[in-house]
């Protein structure tokens, strides 16, 4: 019997925390069923933005896209980019070639699972810093094949390929001490289809049969006594019948806008990077120096009566900005505005014409785990840290809206269209479902940022800094 300890991870990109427990009930996911029997199933948070690649940062590396620098699948750096416009450090969309910065965009002192783990392997996940090619199963041929499945929306081959990568390298002899697979096919045909289309069913199929085979190749090895497996994902998703392109309502704002692709523009006035589509960050340019705004400073250089308008916009759940207090934050929507304060490691929540978030009333928090517990079931769970933590970052921008369900920011460059959309605080996007094969676990409100913790301790080591905690 091996004892060696394991970490299996399965990141089923996009799965949904109702659909997936409505499919496990009907019996299309019987090896899944089958961990939850003998393990447990839960739901967790995930991060703000809630989108792929900065919500892959929690469980990788214990931090949040703030801390790590990294806050949105397509980034602004005011602060570069008026420095020079020749600055390939100025701003980022890794949906693309400039997906390879990823790695060397993250700060250098925070370590991922693959640094700390031993002989680890990775499938489909951009984060592949010191990962060794041979250990990348994913990577020959990837470009070819994502870009096969965006255009002609065939998705499943991607999950199939991966799955005989996976066993391929189990089948070759060679071991490990954390594996880690991603999924996307549940995510692309989300968006593209719909969260319950027969062809988004079928990729969440596909999961639990690639489980199935690796969990009985395991068990002959005699290494799944002692494998700690996990199933998560790193946002929901919710269908999307109406589109606002952002940055062309600032334009036509008055604001010129550069944003991804046609960053080329003669004196723009702001940039808008667009995330899930859910997520934007609306940087201003039209001020003097190279500092993000806050309140005073964003109803001078974006206009009361713009940013009243912009609330107004159908597609706008609530646009986000900082307060002119230190650790301010100012919520707004149509009918009003509420802050949150964070003074040292207690969060506060004050409705002042409105309440944005639907908390109810007043709300104190001594610290965030407090602040996670009382929001967890909440519309907007963890909105007080998830907030917080992505201001940190100048890259975070000077506003950040967050779109109503049913509606996107992102139109005329987002080709297929999409059906779906993810990277709001609205709980659809922000509960993710978290699966893993023990019991008796903390049953403590939980974030993705916590299996970081919970798979280092699975191995005996402590982590140098983390804003996750153990489940155990």
């Amino acid at each position: 019997m091996s004892q060696k300890k394991r970490t299996l991870f399965y990141l089923v990109d996009g799965a949904h925390s109702e659909i997936m427990p409505e499919l496990i009930n009907q019996g299309l996911l019987p090896n899944i069923k089958k961990i939850i029997d003998e393990g447990t199933y839960r739901k967790a948070t995930t991060c703000f933005p809630s989108t792929t690649g900065p919500a892959y940062l929690p469980f990788l590396t214990g931090h949040f896209p703030g801390t790590m620098d990294i806050t949105g699948i397509r980034w602004f750096d005011k602060k570069e980019f008026k420095r020079t416009r020749w600055n390939k450090n100025a701003m980022r969309s890794y949906c693309g070639p400039e997906a390879a910065w990823f790695n060397t965009d993250m700060p250098t002192d925070k370590a991922t699972l693959f640094e700390l783990m031993g002989e680890s392997y990775n499938l489909y996940n951009m984060i592949t810093r010191n990962v060794p090619d041979e250990y990348d199963l994913g990577k020959k041929g990837k470009g070819l094949l994502y870009t096969r499945a965006h255009f002609w929306k065939r998705h499943h081959p991607i999950d199939l390929q991966g799955h005989q990568r996976i066993m391929e390298m189990l089948h070759s002899g060679k071991d490990f001490d954390f594996l880690f697979a991603v999924f996307p096919s549940v995510d692309w045909d989300s968006h593209y289809h719909h969260v319950r289309d027969p062809r988004t069913i079928e990729a969440y199929k596909i999961v639990d049969n690639s489980l199935g085979e690796v969990r009985e190749l395991l068990e002959k090895k005699g290494w799944w006594e002692d494998t700690l497996f996990i199933m998560t994902s790193d946002h929901g998703l919710t269908p999307t019948t109406e589109h606002l392109d952002l940055g062309d309502w600032m334009t036509n704002q008055g604001l010129k806008s550069v944003y991804y692709p046609t960053i080329w523009k003669s004196n723009p006035k702001s940039a808008v990077m667009i995330s899930g589509n859910s997520f934007g960050s609306i940087h201003l340019l039209n001020h003097e120096g190279d500092n993000v705004l806050r309140e005073r400073e964003i109803h001078t250089a974006m206009g009361e009566s713009r940013l009243d308008s912009l609330t107004k916009e159908k597609a706008v759940d609530f646009a986000i900005y900082r307060g002119d207090e230190e650790q301010s934050y100012v919520v707004h929507n149509v009918d009003g505005k509420a802050v949150i304060r964070v003074k040292e490691d207690t969060f506060s929540y004050h409705p002042e014409s409105a309440d944005p978030l639907m908390l109810g009333n007043d709300l104190k928090a001594e610290g965030h785990r407090e602040a996670l517990e009382i929001t967890f079931n909440s519309e907007y769970p963890d909105a007080l840290y998830q907030i917080h933590q992505l201001f940190r970052s100048r890259r975070a921008g000077d506003i950040v809206v967050s779109a109503r369900v049913g509606y996107d920011l992102r139109d005329f460059w987002e080709y297929p269209e999409h059906l779906g959309s993810h990277g709001s605080l609205h709980r659809s996007h922000m509960h993710v479902p978290l699966i893993y094969n023990q019991k008796g676990w903390h049953t403590h409100a939980a974030r993705t940022a916590d299996l970081f913790n919970s798979i280092l301790k699975w191995k005996g080591i402590i982590p140098k800094s983390s804003e996750g905690e153990a489940l155990y």
